[in-house]
C-alpha cells in the first residue's frame, strides 16, 4: 500500500497536527507542501480532492479528507494499535477530547489567523492590543482547564488527540507572544512537557511555530 498523501504547508498548525499523529501511529506520509502565495490549492485537481482547497487535505489511497480534526480522528480510527488516543467506548473522555478540538479551531486557532491574515496577506504591520488581549484570554482559558484536569496532559493522563490538535495553535501563539510563566504557569510547563515527550514534537511543531514568528516579524518590521 502506497504511503498517506498529504498536502500541506510546513507552518499550518493544521497540517502539524496530521504530521504529528502520523508519528504516533507509525504511519509513513508522503508530505507534499504546497506554496498558498501561487494559489497552487485552487487547481482543478486540487479542488476535485477538496472542493473547500484548504490545507491539510489527505490521500489515502484514493480516499481525499480534509480538516485537521477530521484527518485525525480518521487516522486514529484506522491505523491505531488502540484507541488511547481517541478513545471507542469511554464517551465522556471522547466528549471532553472533543471539546478540546472545538476549542482549538474555534478559539486558539481562530484567534491566530485574525492576527496571522492581516499581517502576511494584507499588509497590517501593527497588532491591535484588542486581538492580543484575546489571545492572552486564551492562555487563561486553557490554565484553568489544565488546572482543573489535575494531570499532565488536557484530558486524562496521557496524550489524546486535543494534546496533538492544542499544541499546535498554541506553540506558535506562544511564539508570537509568549506565555507569561508567573501568569500561566501550567501552560508554559504544558508545552516544555509535550515537546520532551511526543515524538518529533520540536522539529514539527516548536522550530517551525518559530519559523512563522521570523515570517511575522519580517512582515512586521521587526526583524
Amino acid at each position: 500500500m502506497a504511503p498517506i498523501v498529504l498536502y500541506s504547508t510546513r507552518r499550518t498548525p493544521a497540517g502539524r497536527a496530521v504530521e504529528l499523529t502520523a508519528k504516533l501511529l507509525g504511519l509513513e506520509l508522503d508530505v507534499k507542501y504546497i506554496d498558498l502565495a501561487k494559489k497552487e490549492h485552487l487547481t482543478p485537481e486540487f479542488v476535485k480532492m477538496n472542493p473547500m482547497h484548504t490545507v491539510p487535505t489527505v490521500n489515502d489511497n484514493g480516499v481525499p479528507l480534509f480538516d485537521s480534526h477530521a484527518i485525525i480522528i480518521y487516522l486514529v480510527s484506522k491505523y491505531g494499535k488502540d484507541d488511547a488516543l481517541y478513545p471507542t467506548k469511554d464517551l465522556v473522555k471522547q466528549a471532553n477530547i472533543n471539546a478540546m478540538l472545538h476549542f482549538e479551531s474555534g478559539v486558539l486557532f481562530a484567534r491566530l489567523r485574525w492576527i496571522l491574515e492581516p499581517v502576511f496577506y494584507w499588509g497590517q504591520t501593527e497588532v491591535p492590543q484588542e486581538k492580543i488581549d484575546a489571545v492572552l484570554k486564551a492562555y487563561e482559558l486553557l490554565e484553568a482547564t489544565l488546572t482543573t484536569s489535575g494531570t499532565d496532559y488536557l484530558v486524562g493522563g496521557t496524550i489524546t488527540l486535543a494534546d496533538i490538535s492544542v499544541s499546535t495553535s498554541l506553540s506558535t501563539l506562544n511564539a508570537l507572544f509568549p506565555a507569561d510563566a508567573t501568569k500561566y504557569p501550567t501552560v508554559v510547563a504544558y508545552l516544555k512537557r509535550l515537546e520532551q515527550t511526543m515524538p518529533n514534537y520540536k522539529e514539527i511543531n516548536t522550530d517551525r511555530a518559530n519559523e512563522a514568528l521570523v515570517l511575522f516579524n519580517q512582515k512586521t518590521g521587526k526583524a
